[in-house]
């Protein structure tokens, strides 16, 4: 019987729930759940994850194991309080279930002797390696439902712009797909320009032959120093040029925190089913300092060493869809 440690960190992602529980279904594993991310393992008590305390929740909005953020894992101190814990424990695993900084914790925590796998679990969908994190599709479609009625509200009271504000940590992931899927008609996102004077360039453009406007606005889309990801508000500076530009009210909202929770989507549901099945099949072959994502549709074990890419990971036919429609700011076009 192994007995494994298992930890969400850093943001909360819809459908992680079903990844927990059928790791916690395998007859060979006791699985343990510590609450609080990396910290609330030296702060907290591991809970024994039974299919008493799971069972019919698989599809709930709120984790098993509560999330959190910390600094610990990226220290040498700190990584070595966390193996002293897990192993004085008898822990043979540690799973983490989080995003891009979680991933290189877990990473440096194999390479330094405590065997983890890893499963990517963020909204922002940035983790390098793998197509899709679980909680990503269902953030999506709550995009879309606010974007329908955005739509609505277009055409009831034409001549308006209305700028919806997203996460996305660094990465424009969210605010583009949904600027596609939710045919909005510009999505200002930090791996295009988000020059001030672009922006209003490309929104009277774009005003001259509509008439009204639908942006989608990444959180990190920022032209200066005055903000990091993580950070809301952005919009609101990028609003103010567009009303001085055009003269036009800009309605203002930010979508924030409501996409991240909830029911996940059947597509959700479905990869962290298969996401956590591979994470049993690695333990139980005895395969560690893996990360198990999605290439190409197939939910996949790749080791840590191995992972290639950067945190750039728009989807190349989003980004071929996204130009050829004129829904990103090409700086100088």
């Amino acid at each position: 019987m192994k007995k494994v440690a298992l930890i969400t960190s850093g943001g909360d992602g819809a459908g992680v729930n079903a990844a927990i529980n059928i790791i916690a279904e395998h007859p060979d594993i006791n699985l343990y759940g510590f609450n609080g991310g990396y910290q609330g393992i030296l702060t907290g008590e591991p809970i024994l994850l039974t299919e008493a305390v799971i069972h019919h929740q698989t599809l709930g909005g709120v984790h098993y194991v509560q999330t959190g953020r910390s600094d610990l894992p990226y220290t040498s101190e700190g990584r070595n309080k966390l193996k002293d814990k897990l192993k004085s424990a008898d822990f043979s695993c540690l799973i983490v279930c989080g995003g891009n900084g979680s991933q290189k914790a877990a990473q440096r925590l194999h390479e330094e002797g405590m065997d983890t796998l890893f499963i990517p679990m963020t909204v922002d969908n940035d983790v390098i390696g793998s197509d899709h994190s679980i909680g990503y599709d269902t953030a999506l479609n709550k995009l879309l439902d606010l974007l329908y009625g955005f739509h609505d509200t277009a055409a009831n009271m034409p001549g308006r712009i209305f700028l919806v504000e997203v996460l996305g940590g660094a990465s424009g992931n969210l605010a583009l797909e949904s600027t596609i899927a939710g045919a909005a008609d510009l999505a200002i996102i930090p791996e295009y320009s988000t020059k001030l004077s672009d922006i209003t360039r490309v929104v009277k453009q774009k005003l001259a032959n509509q008439k009204s406007l639908i942006i989608v606005c990444s959180e990190s889309a920022y032209e200066n120093k005055n903000y990091k990801a993580g950070q809301q508000g952005v919009s609101f500076d990028i609003a103010n040029a567009i009303e001085e530009a055009t003269g036009i009210r800009v309605r203002k909202t930010i979508a924030g925190f409501y996409i991240r929770a909830g029911r996940p989507s059947f597509r959700d549901a479905s990869l962290a089913v298969k996401m956590g099945t591979k994470a049993v099949q690695c333990m139980m072959k005895g395969q560690f300092g893996q990360m198990i994502g999605v290439t190409n549709d197939q939910v996949t074990a790749t080791a840590y060493q191995d992972l290639k890419g950067s945190l750039n990971t728009l989807h190349p036919q989003t980004v071929e869809v996204a130009e050829y429609n004129h829904k990103v700011i090409i700086e100088g076009r």
